[in-house]
């Protein structure tokens, strides 16, 4: 995998609704942006945001794609949350909805939600499945893989501009750690925060295999809302000549005055030490102040679903 130089003066800018599409592309809502050349390879992140009806795709942190989609109209709200890409299907039909197709189908949850080509009407208008624009759904099946992370979340849109952060990991006090690196030994890492809970969740190519205890430090006041982060390398740190993770806002709230300066995460010394060694460019790190809630589709609370714990299958 390439690793993406974070020294570099290339500054990449990650635009939201407000700013991503242009008045034609709002008026053609099956217009999208497609640049796979920026990042040819390296992990790859979705995000998705509910209150502005778009989708961006980065690979190796880079944004190669975005569009605006259709989410679960009231009464079959899309749930928020970490889900990873459970299967592919480039010709699904539902099995709930007459027969209903569903073209280059990647599956979120064995409840029936998933990223698939359908109606954009412009506002919220599906079942709860995310509708893409036809070809843009199709060039995404193309380079995606099972276990690929997609973030959806309800944040207020705003303008996430890439900057360093150094959120660091450090020790803390000792406490129980679950770590079963066994269940799934390759594929992308991500690392989930809940300031509600203070627990931290290591998923590993869609597997959950690790949790433990975690508190922040040195933030004035909490981050607010949920933020996405994605991991460039690491650096040196002028003030202790430590070498620390480097890591730029990919999706979320733009607080800069909260986020600019350096943090750290305070755990078990086993579990910070684990991370660590989890650590790869490309690696996804979300802070959200919403609880946790394992392998589930109640409210409220940002979920986490993993293949490893499938739910009963409705589509």
């Amino acid at each position: 995998m390439t690793t993406r130089s974070f020294l570099t003066t290339f500054a990449v800018v990650f635009l939201s609704a407000g700013s991503s599409f242009t008045q034609d592309r709002v008026n053609d809502p099956t217009s999208f942006t497609w640049n796979p050349e920026l990042s040819p390879t390296g992990p790859i992140l979705i995000t998705v945001n509910l209150k502005n009806q778009t989708a961006a795709v980065h690979r190796n942190g880079v944004l190669i794609g975005t569009c605006l989609v259709s989410t679960g109209r009231p009464g079959y709200e899309t749930p928020t949350g970490v889900f990873h890409i459970l299967e592919k299907d480039a010709d699904h039909h539902s099995s709930t909805y007459n027969n209903a197709s569903m073209p280059y189908t990647e599956r979120l949850t064995w409840g029936g939600v998933a990223l698939h080509a359908g109606g954009l009407p412009g506002y919220p208008s599906s079942h709860g499945c995310i509708h893409l624009p036809y070809e843009f759904s199709k060039k995404l099946f193309a380079i995606t893989d099972v276990g690929v992370t997609v973030i959806v979340s309800d944040g207020p849109p705003g303008a996430a501009i890439t900057d360093g952060h150094q959120l660091e990991f450090k020790d803390g006090d000792a406490g129980e750690i679950d770590w079963r690196p066994h269940d799934s030994p390759d594929g992308p890492v991500s690392i989930l925060f809940s300031s509600a809970d203070n627990a931290v969740l290591i998923i590993r190519n869609g597997i959950l295999i690790g949790k433990g205890e975690a508190h922040l430090k040195a933030f004035a006041e909490k981050p607010k809302g949920t933020y996405t982060f994605v991991l460039d390398g690491w650096v040196n740190d002028p003030k202790t000549g430590e070498t620390v993770p480097h890591w730029h806002q990919a999706d979320g709230p733009h607080e800069s005055h909260l986020l600019r300066s350096a943090s750290h995460m305070h755990m078990d010394p086993r579990l910070r030490h684990v991370i660590e060694a989890s650590l790869k460019p490309g690696t996804t790190l979300v802070m959200t102040e919403d609880p946790l809630t394992e392998i589930t589709r109640s409210q409220p609370g940002f979920q986490i679903l993993a293949a490893g714990n499938p739910l009963p299958s409705k589509q």
